[in-house]
C-alpha cells in the first residue's frame, strides 16, 4: 500500500505574532487547514527575529508541525545595473519555493497601491509561483490599481488565479476593471474567526484580572503607530486630539464608571506602539490637567501578551476607538462597538459593507482633523451614537459577524475540496 504523501504547505506573508492583525490571519489560516488536511500537514512560514515557532504554537490548540521557509537572495550584486537585472530575473524564478505542494499569499490590502505603487512585482512572482504549486491569494483586498504595469498584469496574467476577496468591493471591481469572474471567490476577513485558543475562558479571565479590568467597565483606545503616514504628519496634533479625547471621556458623566485602557497592537518590525503609548503618557503627565487621580483609571498595556489576549481586551470593553482595522474586528468579532478611524478603502469595504456599520467608521486621514482637534468631536459623537444605540448596534454586530465566518469557513471548504 502506497504511503500517504504529507503536505507540504507555505503560508506566505506570515512572519511573526509583533502585528496582532497579521498573526490572527495567519493562525486563522493554519488552524483551519490542519482541521482538513490532517496533524502531519508540514507548515512553513518565514519566522523572523522577533518571534519563535514555541510563540506561534502557543496560540494554537493542536502541535503544528512548524518549519521555517528559508528565503533566497537573489539580488547581490555592488552593482546598480546588476541589481536591477536579477530583481528582474527573480520575478521569474520559482526555485525558492520548490518542493511545496499548496502557497497561500494572505491578505490584507498588501496587494494594494497603499504600501507601494509597484505591486506589479509580487503580482508577478506569485504568478510564476503558480506554475510551480497550487498558489492562492487568500482574504485578500485587491485595487483600486492606477499603476499601468499592476492593471497589465492583472488583466493578462489572472484570469486562473483563485483569488479569496475579503470584501464585496474588491469582488465587484476585479470584474469590472479585469473581467476576472470564475476565479475569484467571495469571502471575508480571516480574523472574523474565533482565534485558536478563543474557547480558552482561563485565557480570558487570566488577562483581565492581571490589568484589573472587568467586561464592559472599560473603553479601549488604539492609538495606532501609523500617524505620520496617513493621519497627519504632526506628531503634537496627534497627540493633542488624543489627549482631549481622553479628557472628554474620563470627565463625561456617562462614563464615570469606565476605566480607559491603551492597547499596543504592533510591535516591532510593523511599528512600535508600546513606545508610543510610552511616549503618550510622559506627554500628557505634563498637562496639570491630569490629576493622579485622573491617570489612575487609565491602563496601558505595553506588553506583548499576543493575539488571543488582546482579543480578550478588545472584545470585553464596553467600545473600542482605533486606528488599527484588525482592532476594530476583534472588538466586532465578540459582538462589541468599535469605532474605527479609517485611512483607506478597505474599512469601508471590510466593515462598511460586508458588516453593513459605515456608521461605525470615521475618514480620519484628513490632516486638518488632527491640526483643529475636529476629530475629538467626531469621535465623541460617534460614541454617543453607540451608546444611546448599544443593545440594537451589538445585536446586529453579532448577527453580520456570523455571516462573515460562513464566509471564510466556506472559503476553506471549497479550498480544501475543490481546487
Amino acid at each position: 500500500m502506497a504511503q500517504k504523501k504529507v503536505k507540504k504547505v507555505f503560508i506566505h506573508r506570515f512572519h511573526c505574532l509583533n502585528n496582532y492583525g497579521t498573526a490572527m490571519l495567519g493562525l486563522v489560516t493554519i488552524n483551519e487547514l490542519q482541521k482538513r488536511y490532517g496533524d502531519d500537514t508540514r507548515f512553513y512560514c518565514q519566522c523572523n527575529d522577533y518571534s519563535s515557532f514555541d510563540e506561534i504554537q502557543s496560540e494554537l490548540t493542536n502541535p503544528v508541525n512548524l518549519y521555517n521557509h528559508e528565503a533566497k537572495n537573489f539580488v547581490t550584486s555592488k552593482y546598480k545595473w546588476i541589481r536591477s537585472y536579477q530583481k528582474r530575473k527573480y520575478l521569474i524564478n520559482a526555485s525558492e519555493i520548490a518542493g511545496y505542494d499548496e502557497i497561500f499569499v494572505l491578505g490584507g490590502d498588501d496587494l494594494s497601491e497603499y504600501y507601494t505603487k509597484k505591486i506589479y512585482r509580487d503580482l508577478l512572482q506569485y504568478w510564476r509561483w503558480s506554475k510551480t504549486a497550487k498558489l492562492i491569494l487568500l482574504g485578500q483586498s485587491m485595487g483600486p490599481f492606477n499603476e499601468w504595469r499592476n492593471r497589465f498584469v492583472m488583466k493578462h496574467f489572472y484570469k486562473h488565479i483563485p483569488v479569496f476577496v475579503r470584501d464585496v468591493w474588491s469582488k465587484d471591481y476585479l470584474k469590472k476593471e479585469f473581467g476576472l469572474d470564475k476565479n475569484i471567490y467571495q469571502s471575508a476577513d480571516l480574523a472574523f474567526m474565533d482565534l485558536p485558543m478563543q474557547s480558552h475562558k482561563n485565557i480570558e479571565s487570566e488577562i483581565l484580572n492581571r490589568y484589573g479590568l472587568e467586561r464592559k467597565k472599560y473603553i479601549t483606545l488604539v492609538i495606532s503607530g501609523l500617524q505620520g503616514k496617513y493621519y497627519t504628519p504632526d506628531k503634537k496634533a496627534y497627540f493633542d486630539s488624543y489627549k482631549s479625547l481622553i479628557m472628554n471621556i474620563l470627565k463625561n458623566k456617562e462614563y464615570q464608571d469606565k476605566k480607559l485602557v491603551l492597547l499596543a497592537h504592533t510591535f516591532p518590525p510593523h511599528g512600535n506602539e508600546a513606545a508610543q503609548i510610552e511616549d503618550f503618557l510622559n506627554f500628557i503627565k505634563t498637562d496639570t490637567t491630569f490629576t493622579p487621580v485622573t491617570l489612575e483609571r487609565i491602563t496601558a498595556i505595553t506588553d506583548k501578551i499576543l493575539p488571543t489576549r488582546a482579543r480578550f481586551i478588545l472584545g470585553n470593553a464596553y467600545m473600542t476607538i482605533t486606528g488599527r482595522m484588525h482592532a476594530a474586528i476583534s472588538t466586532l468579532q465578540m459582538g462589541t462597538p468599535a469605532i474605527a478611524l479609517s485611512y483607506s478603502a478597505k474599512y469601508q469595504g471590510v466593515i462598511g459593507l460586508n458588516l453593513n456599520r459605515t456608521d461605525l467608521i470615521i475618514e480620519s486621514n484628513k490632516p486638518e482633523l488632527w491640526q483643529n482637534s475636529g476629530i475629538v468631536k467626531l469621535i465623541t459623537d460617534k460614541m454617543d451614537y453607540v451608546r444611546t444605540n448599544y443593545e440594537k448596534l451589538s445585536n446586529e454586530i453579532k448577527n453580520k459577524v456570523a455571516i462573515q465566518k460562513k464566509l471564510v469557513e466556506e472559503s476553506f471548504n471549497t479550498i480544501a475540496t475543490d481546487l
